[in-house]
């Protein structure tokens, strides 16, 4: 099988390059891969697989050469603006990893000037009730709709349409993508995490923290990837700032990434007081950022609003047997409670952050016991071998025109069809299914 694999790869400052670059590795231990990019790639990056420009797709004997062409696409314009342009040119097999797309559809538009052609998307996407709440927007009579309508306004019906086939990354993420079109060949492979028996070693975490002048004492924790208001920064400073004032240990945090403008951390971080404590590292390269991320005791992975992403950077932490905070929403809420500690995202969240900050900080037992689940969770469910052998899998029930719905998503589809979507339906659907896979593993 050649399959033509299209995704932002680095230099492209991006959790799915960092992804792409793992994953190739894994497929082309299986299959022949071409990659293509937006950006130009250094070759010894890939020196595993055949690597072209994005642009190159344009050349039809390139294209017919491949069996199959994945297009990653993700809520971030600059990384993705082209491979749309592309995905939309010569469909294929679509990888979604945010359902919502609207941040992307927003931007674009401000590039381009063009609040029409905006509202025209928003009404293709979402009928009349999409174009009442772009109008209100533009009267100046509500905020932004990405903001406040970034699922139930999720922008991305045009995207799955011209789908041959999609991948998503959770079962949350799978139900969204069947709202849309319920005949959709879809399969959900969660993110891969790098299992590895050294990111458990006292030792090498010992060695990280000694790297980073962290002191034995200390508990660190850290949130990783791109900081913005929907990681929620700035209601962990708060819950920080007042552990700090009244807890019982040494901590410090560690916020190790991009940081988003708005959020104006180098103030808040004095406003709070909290100079000391909290450390903003900017940009790393992968291997410095597992290396932030070993020294770590536990992290956060928090997201309000959602955009039905899931997160490459909570699976790396689970792959480290690292116990995580997360919030109660989206894919999010489906994590086992055995290793994520779960924070509302309404009225109570400050608090929530705050003991479960404390939790974790305090009980050493707690963090060992949900830290070695999580390692088990990530071995059973997230291994990257695995996951490239349900990739191959997948694409290869695609060209033999084998591939099956999963017949609860048959069932489900039906009695949507027949408007049998009441409570009662559903609860009794529910529990047949519970009662059916309960005698089956009896």
């Amino acid at each position: 099988m050649r399959i033509g694999y299209c995704s932002p790869f680095n230099p492209l400052k991006s959790g799915i390059s960092d992804f792409s670059e793992e994953l190739v590795g894994a497929l082309a231990e299986m299959a022949e891969v071409v990659a293509f990019s937006p950006a130009k790639i250094d070759p010894a990056t890939l020196d595993f697989c055949e690597v072209h420009d994005l642009s190159e797709l344009d050349d039809s004997d390139l294209r017919d050469s491949l069996d199959v062409i994945v297009y990653h696409v993700g809520n971030n314009l600059e990384c993705h603006d082209k491979i749309l342009d592309m995905y939309f040119k010569y469909p294929g097999v679509l990888e979604l990893h945010d359902v919502g797309l609207h941040h992307l559809v927003a931007e674009k538009a401000t590039r381009e000037h063009d609040w029409d052609g905006y509202r025209a998307y928003a009404e293709y996407c979402h009928g009349e009730r999409g174009t009442e709440i772009v109008d209100s927007f533009f009267r100046g009579e509500s905020a932004a709709p990405w903001e406040t309508h970034p699922i139930d306004m999720s922008m991305n019906r045009k995207v799955i349409e011209k789908a041959s086939a999609i991948i998503v990354h959770s079962e949350f993420a799978k139900q969204m993508v069947l709202g849309v079109r319920d005949d959709m060949p879809i399969t959900v492979i969660m993110h891969h995490s790098v299992n590895s028996q050294e990111f458990l070693d006292d030792k090498y975490k010992k060695q990280c923290r000694d790297d980073l002048g962290i002191k034995e004492d200390d508990i660190v924790f850290g949130s990783f990837g791109f900081a913005t208001k929907p990681k929620r920064i700035l209601e962990i400073l708060e819950a920080v700032s007042k552990y700090k004032e009244q807890g019982k240990r040494s901590i410090k945090f560690y916020i190790v990434g991009e940081t988003a403008k708005e959020l104006n951390l180098v103030e808040r971080i004095e406003e709070f007081g909290l100079e000391d404590v909290v450390k903003v590292t900017g940009y790393t390269d992968l291997r410095d950022f597992e290396k932030y991320m070993c020294a770590c005791d536990f992290c956060l992975n928090l997201r309000y609003p959602t955009q039905g992403e899931s997160s490459g950077s909570l699976h790396r932490m689970l792959g480290m047997g690292k116990p995580v905070i997360v919030t109660e929403i989206g894919a999010f809420a489906d994590y086992p409670d055995d290793i994520a500690v779960k924070v509302r995202y309404d009225e109570h969240e400050r608090e929530d952050i705050f003991r479960a900050i404390s939790r974790l900080v305090e009980d050493d037992e707690e963090r060992k016991r949900r830290g070695s689940q999580a390692y088990i969770y990530a071995k059973e469910n997230c291994d990257i071998e695995v996951n490239a052998r349900k990739y191959i899998s997948f694409l290869d029930q695609l060209l033999k025109q084998s591939w099956q719905a999963d017949w609860e998503d048959v069932v489900i589809s039906k009695l949507c069809e027949l408007g049998l979507t009441d409570e009662r339906y559903i609860s009794h659907f529910g529990k047949t299914i519970c009662f059916k896979e309960k005698s089956a593993n009896a």
